[in-house]
């Protein structure tokens, strides 16, 4: 038996959201690169960014891309996170 209407809404809902995640979690990356090159000279300040920007990547890889609100957590986490480093640099 074939799929029903609404488990290809949930399976479409939960795609988009991943795109989502990824969308957000390469953007917050991107910011922990620029950060990280503008602490150049300081080596302690370049490796915190570094070591956030592959516990950011390592948490999409962990990530189980069927569990909606798992993506949809980990979204909001990071999304807010980028909004504090964006109003933070001014």
């Amino acid at each position: 038996m074939g799929k029903t209407a609404e488990e290809y809404l949930h399976e479409h809902r939960t795609v988009v959201a991943y795109d989502i995640l990824k969308d957000t979690v390469n953007a917050l990356q991107a910011r922990y690169i620029a950060l990280s090159r503008a602490a150049l000279g300081d080596p302690e300040e370049q490796k915190k960014w570094k070591t956030r920007m592959l516990q950011a990547r390592d948490a999409v890889l962990c990530i189980d891309p069927k569990d909606l609100q798992a993506i949809t957590d980990l979204t909001e986490r990071y999304d807010a996170e980028l909004r504090r480093l964006r109003r933070n640099q001014g």
